[in-house]
């Protein structure tokens, strides 16, 4: 019967994944993507520092990347998985091993979705052992069995498991809840800035108007730091005001 329900999650989280992916290509194209068009986006929306109180959430890439990009994200949110497994998987092999961005995941649990909270939560436990986003992987593929669920947290200590984490810290950090405050620093950051759906992307502390896609991080990443030649002036900093803070 619990096989049977977990085929049925599964299957839905397919469907959803793919309606959401639709979504995806719509608002992309909605909002652009051509790198002529990215630091006239990034000069029409105002510049706002990330984590004006110290870094947040979960970072990839070198603290010197010129660009940085900060996505406010919620694992129960099937826009964000759509991104995280469509998407994300190429913004990792491609571009951020050239050293020229530095990506950061930003905690932002939504009210309406319960389970949350509790995903949240272990993926600030297994990034305590380094792997939060090995968690965050397991979490968005999986999102059709765990999010549905009334009591998350054995399925969600399984995905600990199967990665090969230290058990026991991973159960007392969840238990304890020691690495709430990591969540709760997100979700005020994402308040501060009037984050109000997820995904939201800011970069270099511009909030980008749409969800962006490989190819529009690709021209972004171009754009404001070329291969080969030092970040264009006035863009990869802001517009002249300083870089957010590095983690």
């Amino acid at each position: 019967m619990g096989e049977r329900r977990h085929l049925r999650s599964f299957y839905l989280t397919l469907v959803v994944i793919a309606v959401a992916g639709v979504v995806l290509i719509v608002r992309q194209r909605a909002g652009g993507g051509g790198t002529e068009s990215v630091t006239e986006t990034l000069r029409d929306v105002p510049f706002t520092p990330i984590a004006a109180a110290g870094p947040v959430g979960h970072q990839l890439g070198p603290d010197s990347a010129p660009v940085e990009i900060a996505v406010f994200s919620d694992f129960s949110c099937p826009h964000c998985a759509t991104f995280e497994i469509l998407e994300f998987p190429l913004v990792v092999e491609r571009i951020i091993p050239t050293g020229r961005l530095r990506w950061r995941f930003v905690d932002f649990p939504l009210q309406n979705n319960p389970n949350s909270p509790a995903a949240h939560l272990a993926g600030a436990c297994a990034a305590e052992q380094g792997r939060f986003f090995e968690m965050m992987h397991e979490m968005f593929n999986r999102q059709g069995v765990w999010a549905s669920e009334r009591r998350p947290g054995r399925t969600l200590s399984e995905y600990a498991q199967r990665l090969g984490l230290d058990m026991s810290r991973f159960d007392e950090c969840v238990d304890t809840r020691r690495a709430q405050p990591v969540v709760d620093a997100g979700s005020a950051e994402g308040e501060r800035l009037g984050v109000d759906a997820t995904p939201t992307f800011f970069v270099n502390g511009r909030k980008w108007p749409s969800v962006l896609g490989y190819d529009q991080i690709r021209a972004i990443v171009d754009s404001l730091a070329p291969p080969g030649g030092a970040p264009r002036a006035g863009t990869a900093s802001g517009g002249g005001a300083p870089a957010p803070s590095p983690r």
